[in-house]
């Protein structure tokens, strides 16, 4: 987690309260901050991921002053009239960005050191090491508005932070330290994202470094601040995060209207807002607390909270929580209000002895019946990927459950059958010599959007036989066996699937349903496994197969 270092008379300067070490050993973790030192007038503390507005003093001190009692509800930083235009224009693979002006702040050296550390921790949580969101902050003495954010060749020409030289962008990539250490992010491409003024001059080239020429000091009274992003949410969220912060300082937001690749006004600093259900505080926290106790300790989490009707609470939070997704994180700032500390644990007795899933015992019997057929058991990653469960298969491409940002293609998706994987793993065991008899038990994931979480997870038993002269008939041998020791019976119906040759291949059904498939493997998919020899291979739902065997039971 990040660890963040602020003073303790800086605190109290923007708190207005007196702070001692355990007022601050207190407090923190309520914040889910954990004090990792306090001496003299450092304090230094771990913020979690998913909460960027404590990575610095300026929005520490708004949430201290609602735990202290000095104010509650939203906070309010002034906000006056626009500022005009920004106009964005930047390079398609980083299209958006986002500006604020904040006038009349009052800076010192410690005010300085704690907005560089809110921007490097964003820069290297939230903002995925600048990939994701970058910032920059600069006097704006000096830049005439409107700003421009295009895209300029890498032979444009600026003084980068830290130099008393020009250079291209490209030498800033060679020779500026955040150049080489973030070169990677532009490099490649043949523009490069650069902010400029009304009169062409260079303020930024994100998110690489700054113009040395618009440095923020202690005599700065007026800053812009821009970010860049790949992702126009986070861009927005981060802008109006940072706004606030500065106007902690002291300082009057002013908006800019952005034109070009977003028409908007930025930042946006209304707040989102949810309807809380009090019944949660039972549920989840264990609390009877009613709507005014909720009311009054949301706002001293530093929002705004009412009476909503009904048990119900109206509540507005700040619109760069980040953190906030679902009534649940509202819970959340419920316990932090009242205080960890205060709600006292309690052992819930169980309901029954614990006991193993009968779906795992049942398995369990599967998987000894396998090996004493003959079969091997092999086990595979429950990611893969669709061109395998469905391409490689000759299949038409379905829904799947898929990572919205894999780091690898081959494992993008949670299967949605098995076959496929027992085949790839014949592929790559050619070596081994015929015949080879694979089996694997196992979870698959089938999206279905009568479920909670929209999602089906079925337990599948799967097989296959690979060699020379092998046959349906070995196919259905494997399954005989199995059912027999199992003492379900079962039948056969034809089927088609575009996986298996046709005619060879049919349902296995049960009393309680379907209960799966087997079939001779298609040609086509054997080449594009790679496999030399015939194979057949099959699939079973676990629960089917179970509820059969059950009821055998119940009825001896």
């Amino acid at each position: 987690m990040p660890v963040v270092e602020v003073k303790l008379w800086d605190l109290e300067r923007l708190t207005g309260a007196s702070l001692d070490e355990s007022t601050v050993r207190d407090l923190l973790p309520r914040l889910k901050c954990e004090v990792e030192e306090v001496s003299g007038e450092d304090v230094v503390y771990e913020a979690t991921h998913d909460r960027p507005d404590l990575y610095s003093a300026e929005l520490l001190s708004v949430y201290l002053k609602g735990l202290l009692g000095v104010e509650d509800g939203l906070p309010r930083p002034r906000v006056g009239s626009a500022e005009g235009v920004a106009e964005v224009e930047g390079p398609a693979y980083r299209p958006y960005a986002f500006f604020a002006v904040v006038r009349g702040v009052s800076l010192d050296d410690e005010a300085i050191r704690q907005l560089m550390q809110l921007q490097e921790k964003v820069h290297l949580t939230y903002g995925r090491n600048r990939r994701k969101v970058s910032i920059g902050l600069y006097d704006l003495d000096g830049i005439k508005l409107p700003v421009r954010y295009v895209a300029a060749s890498p032979e444009t020409r600026m003084k980068p932070l830290g130099f008393a030289i020009e250079m291209t962008l490209r030498e800033v990539l060679e020779k500026h330290p955040k150049g080489v250490e973030y070169g990677h992010l532009v490099k490649g491409h043949g523009e490069y994202p650069l902010i400029v003024d009304a009169e062409g001059k260079v303020v930024s080239f994100p998110p690489i470094t700054n113009s040395e020429d618009f440095r923020v000091t202690e005599s700065t009274r007026d800053v812009l601040i821009d970010v860049t992003s790949t992702d126009p949410e986070a861009g927005r969220r981060i802008i109006s995060l940072f706004a606030h912060a500065v106007a902690v300082r002291g300082g009057e937001v002013r908006p800019l209207r952005l034109k070009g690749a977003l028409d908007e006004e930025s930042p946006r600093m209304e707040p989102e807002e949810v309807v809380y259900d009090v019944s949660m505080n039972r549920d989840l926290l264990g609390l009877d607390l009613g709507v005014e106790e909720t009311v009054r300790l949301l706002r001293a989490m530093r929002m705004d909270a009412e009476p909503a009707g009904n048990g119900k609470v109206a509540v507005r939070y700040p619109y760069f929580r980040v953190d906030i997704l679902h009534p649940v994180d509202i819970a959340e700032e419920v316990a932090m209000g009242y205080g960890y500390e205060r709600i006292e644990p309690a052992v819930i007795p169980p309901l029954h002895p614990g006991r193993e899933d009968p779906i795992e015992v049942f398995t369990r019997a599967l998987r000894e019946g396998m090996v004493g057929l003959g079969f091997v058991e092999v086990n595979n990653y429950m990611m893969t990927s669709a061109s395998l469960m469905f391409d490689a298969m000759l299949l038409p491409r379905q829904p799947i459950v898929e990572v919205e940002n894999p780091r690898h293609e081959a494992y993008h998706a949670l299967r949605t059958w098995i076959v496929p994987q027992l085949l790839r793993l014949m592929s790559s065991s050619k070596h081994a010599g015929y015949p080879q008899r694979v089996f694997e038990a196992g979870d698959v994931a089938i999206p279905d959007e009568s479920r909670d979480n929209r999602v089906r997870e079925e337990r599948r038993l799967a097989f296959a036989v690979a060699g020379k002269g092998v046959t349906l008939t070995d196919g259905l041998a494997a399954l005989k066996g199995l059912f027999r020791q199992l003492g379900v019976s079962f039948k056969l119906e034809k089927a088609e699937h575009p996986s298996f040759i046709a005619g060879r291949v049919a349902r296995v059904v049960t009393e309680a349903g379907d209960a799966g498939i087997v079939g001779e493997v298609h040609p086509q998919v054997l080449v594009n496994f790679g496999l030399e020899v015939p194979v057949v291979a099959g699939e079973l739902n676990v629960e089917v197969v179970m509820k059969c065997y059950l009821a055998r039971l119940g009825g001896a």
